[in-house]
């Protein structure tokens, strides 16, 4: 390519990425919002995990010139550390730090290239605008609140794969080295959204994708106001800078309690029952009254909805009143879907779900209560696989 031509041009430039910031803001702001409406959890309920993590990933800067600057040429590297803690089941805080190299073009002065200045001599260099290539390190202290929509509208599970966790925050950035014609080095307050994705691998250990966009004034790269005609020419009349950085990396959890949690009961809470010797007419009443209950649930998973969890409190208003009868709690899954040994797993998880329910939300004795695993199995009801994903509490009658 010749000099004095303009390189070929970004898709996006600063415009389009602060709209992009701002549609994740308010995305953010309603998922907050319906975790509110949503879901009932009390503070003192729940005992959230601390995790600590760390992250590498390429980053993305948006400034002046961007379109004059391909997007492999503003591609470069850097790192995170991050420590934080799940407040309740649907917020969470992180505090962390990165450091990164950021690249992009900016304009010299009348003699001499612009701050940052790299690739002088190789001939990298726009004459008509005077362009160079800019390259910088800075430091990025930041704070984000943290919202996981996947509790918000699936409910907590603990065993979930994938939980996806938009955030916003504010931080502080700095960067390492003054400009050459400065004394100190650019210090800005930046503004920050995101989407942390949490992938599940181990009983404390996630793998995690971070894609984090964060805007700073646009003087961070050119240091404090001292010489304003060479800064109006670097930071070319627009307010803010961009950078988008997409990092890979493990988190390791500790601590906290997530199955303390506020859930919906009937009328009253029951204690635990005691045990009682048979009475022969309420066992001959409770026969005639007693019947199967089938609760469903979603694929691939064992957590309880509050619907299933409405119809188990209804059965246990039944099991209090005939406290003599004994029920069996049998898991299924849907064979269609996994393999044999999955949907076994699958299948007890479920029933064991729902004993736990009734033992420890609706206080049944667990001596009333057994549990077998029947593994993936044909569709049961009206050809439905949906119907198969289930547990059935059948009262033991003979």
């Amino acid at each position: 390519m010749k000099k004095g031509t303009i390189l070929r041009k970004s898709k996006m430039n600063i415009r389009d990425f602060s709209r992009l910031l701002f549609i994740s803001l308010i995305i953010s702001c309603v998922s907050n919002a319906l975790s509110a409406q949503q879901m009932g959890y009390g503070p003192s309920d729940f005992r959230g995990q601390w995790f600590i993590g760390f992250g590498l990933g390429p980053r993305i800067y948006f400034a002046d010139h961007a379109r004059q600057l391909g997007m492999m040429d503003r591609l470069s590297l850097g790192a995170d550390l991050y420590v934080g803690k799940w407040l309740s089941p649907v917020l969470g805080t992180r505090l962390g730090g990165s450091y990164q190299t950021l690249k992009g073009a900016a304009q010299g002065p009348e003699k001499g290239p612009a701050p940052h200045a790299i690739n002088v001599n190789r001939g990298w260099y726009i004459k008509e605008h005077r362009l160079f290539q800019q390259q910088f390190d800075a430091w990025h202290v930041y704070g984000d609140l943290l919202f996981n929509v996947s509790n918000i509208f699936e409910g907590l599970n603990e065993d979930r794969f994938w939980t996806l966790a938009p955030y916003i925050g504010l931080g502080y950035m700095r960067t390492v080295d003054p400009p050459y014609y400065r004394d100190e080095p650019g210090r800005e307050v930046s503004f920050n959204v995101g989407l942390l994705n949490i992938l599940r691998v181990g009983n404390s250990v996630d793998l995690t994708l971070d894609v984090r966009g964060a805007m700073v004034k646009d003087r961070i790269k050119i240091g404090k106001d001292r010489y304003p005609e060479i800064d109006r020419l670097n930071t070319g009349g627009r307010p803010f800078d961009g950078i988008l950085s997409v990092n890979l990396g493990v988190t390791f959890r500790f601590g906290g309690n997530a199955r303390s949690l506020t859930t919906y009961y009937p009328e009253s809470f029951y204690p635990v029952e005691p045990v009682r010797e048979p009475d022969v007419d309420k066992m001959t009443q409770w026969k005639d009254v007693a019947t199967d209950v089938l609760i469903l649930f979603r694929i691939g998973q064992s957590t309880l909805s509050n619907d299933a969890r409405v119809q188990l409190g209804f059965l246990a208003r039944l099991m209090h009143e005939y406290p003599e009868g004994t029920y069996t709690i049998t898991g299924y899954a849907d064979e269609g879907t996994g393999n044999p040994d999955l949907n076994l797993r699958l299948s007890r998880a479920r029933a064991d779900r729902v004993k736990d329910c009734l033992v420890g939300e609706f206080g049944i004795s667990p001596m009333r209560l057994k549990t077998t695993a029947a593994g993936g199995v044909e569709n049961r009801y009206y050809n439905d696989p949906s119907m198969s994903r289930s547990v059935i509490i059948r009262p033991d009658k003979y």
